[in-house]
């Protein structure tokens, strides 16, 4: 026998009825015309299936309202200025001959995007191929980049005494401190020394290991040479030393060296390797690790921050 199709029952005079009036709550609701309801309804084209909408029924008056641009030829203008002399906004304005406050406008609508240009080493084809080496040589046999935990960082820092302009935050009816200097054009400055490495979890201590070695001052103490109002003659105060090949190499064996093998973590067994930021052509830092462990140095040429490294050997 042929199968009967199964047909949807028609609604009834009082469904219909119904329906109208549900319709006509949601437009009461909504405060809106039913002609604008019914716009919304055929622009979002309802699918049943899946509940959802398949247009988007989102305003159409982004982008095409509100008054039109009045420099039409603006990027024209600008890329005919070269990239180097576009600084500022207000001398582009100038060199176009438009109110700097109409540019920034136009800077606010993605007419134009900020960057910032920084100088580049300019290497040698032989300086790309040692580069080139160095990257290859820090590769493991997993092709995993070095983890670099086997690395010491020593670096150096001059640091004023104070600054000329310094913003505080004081109380109410609080006097504000008195800072003086003979001169603002000369400041005591200070050299720093710092070693860092790595963090890592000490498994022997189950402590958190922060990779801060320490921090050192190129300071010394000297009599003063002549009396004044604050101290007699021959009292001794501190000044900073000038920083010389002895005494850096002085102390890299008194304070950085010792303060490595007294902090670095224990159950690490592998070669410090200690990393200084100097000039790769000295060589009269050598013989201060020699006296932690081996000799051995290499370099990255053209890099001042990876400049030259000394290999430590832990013999504790």
């Amino acid at each position: 026998m042929p199968q009967s199709v199964a047909t949807k029952p028609n609604l009834t005079p009082q469904q219909r009825t119904d329906v109208c009036h549900h319709l006509l709550t949601l437009v009461a609701r909504a405060s809106l015309r039913l002609f604008s309801q019914s716009r919304l309804w055929k622009r979002a084209t309802y699918n049943p299936g899946s509940n959802t909408l398949c247009q988007d029924v989102a305003s159409r008056k982004k982008g095409r309202a509100g008054r039109k641009l009045k420099y039409s030829d603006l990027s024209e203008r600008i890329a005919k200025i070269p990239k180097t002399d576009r600084t500022t906004i207000q001398a582009i304005a100038h060199v176009i001959n438009v109110p700097k406050s109409t540019l920034q406008d136009y800077f606010k609508r993605g007419f134009l995007v900020r960057h910032s240009s920084s100088v580049k080493p300019q290497l040698t084809e032989a300086n790309k191929a040692a580069r080139l080496k160095w990257a290859f040589e820090r590769l493991g046999p997993d092709l995993m980049v070095h983890d670099m935990m086997d690395y010491v960082h020593v670096d150096e820092k001059w640091f004023y005494m104070t600054r000329v302009k310094k913003t505080l935050y004081l109380l109410p009816g609080e006097e504000p401190p008195h800072r003086s200097t003979k001169s603002k054009r000369f400041i005591t400055k200070v050299m720093f020394l710092s070693a860092v490495a790595r963090p890592r979890w000490n498994y022997n201590t189950n402590e958190w290991f922060d990779g801060r070695i320490g921090t050192w001052h190129f300071t010394q103490s000297v009599p003063a040479q002549r009396s004044s109002r604050n101290r007699p003659s021959g009292t001794m105060v501190t000044v900073p030393c000038t920083v010389t090949r002895d005494t850096y190499r002085d102390m890299l064996i008194d304070n950085v060296i010792p303060a490595i093998k007294a902090k670095w973590p224990s159950f690490s067994n592998k070669t410090t390797l200690v990393r200084m930021c100097l000039c790769p052509t000295r060589g009269w830092l050598l013989p201060a690790p020699r006296m932690a462990g081996q000799s051995k140095s290499w370099v990255l040429p053209h890099n001042p921050d990876l400049a030259r490294a000394y290999p430590m050997q832990d013999n504790r």
